[in-house]
């Protein structure tokens, strides 16, 4: 999970948002139309949003199902069903996750309203497998809310860090090779992109080059 800015309403939602809500609170349905919420225009926003990650765990979406996900749940407040601010994209993963009465969203991490930092001081990760920083209520129902210690995602997880270590054995290779020189510029940048914003579990990437010192 990382801090995210929720970008500009799409225009679509701004244009109809109330009168989707209407016809759904008259219609006595239990769900709203997931055609209109996931309308493709208000999913392209959230897909910006996020850099095509899953807001909660960072699974890239690319190749995977997604839903936009009401983070505010349905059953607790219909009113929200379709506005802008409630809309959040989850993966397959996340998208089960636990509901309202189980664990109650005030009281778990937020992407769109925690920074980075608070963040960071609720979840940490030991490899491919995410735990609670110090043992946090908040980072332990966070997980368990959004199930992102799930085997899928740890197997998801470790294929990433097996990308990174060998990025990494290649590069020493190369460092003893050239008479083991130090970190060019080049390496470091290249080490470092695994932590930006844009790449798959990048809150794991950025804790682990924390910790290897570069």
């Amino acid at each position: 999970m990382r801090a995210l800015e929720r970008l500009s309403e799409p225009t679509i939602l701004a244009e109809r948002g109330q009168q989707w809500l209407n016809i759904y609170l008259s219609s006595g349905k239990k769900r709203p139309d997931s055609k209109k919420y996931a309308h493709k225009a208000i999913k392209a926003q959230l897909n910006s949003m996020s850099y095509h990650k899953c807001f909660y765990c960072e699974s890239k979406l690319k190749g995977i199902p997604s839903e936009v996900d009401h983070h505010i749940e349905i059953s607790v407040n219909k009113e929200l069903s379709y506005t802008w601010t409630n809309l959040y994209l989850s993966c397959d993963n996340c998208n089960g996750k636990l509901n309202h009465n189980e664990i109650p969203i005030e009281t778990v991490l937020d992407p769109c309203v925690n920074t980075d930092e608070e963040i960071q001081t609720h979840l940490t990760f030991e490899k491919e497998m995410i735990t609670a920083r110090n043992n946090s209520d908040i980072g332990l129902k966070t997980i368990r809310k959004y199930r992102l210690d799930t085997e899928l995602l740890d197997l998801r997880r470790l294929k990433q860090l097996n990308k990174f270590q060998s990025l990494l054995i290649a590069i020493q290779q190369k460092q003893i090779a050239d008479g083991g020189r130090a970190l060019n510029t080049e390496e470091i940048s290249t080490i470092k992109s695994f932590a930006q914003r844009d790449h798959p579990y990048s809150l794991m990437f950025e804790f682990l080059i924390k910790k290897i010192n570069i």
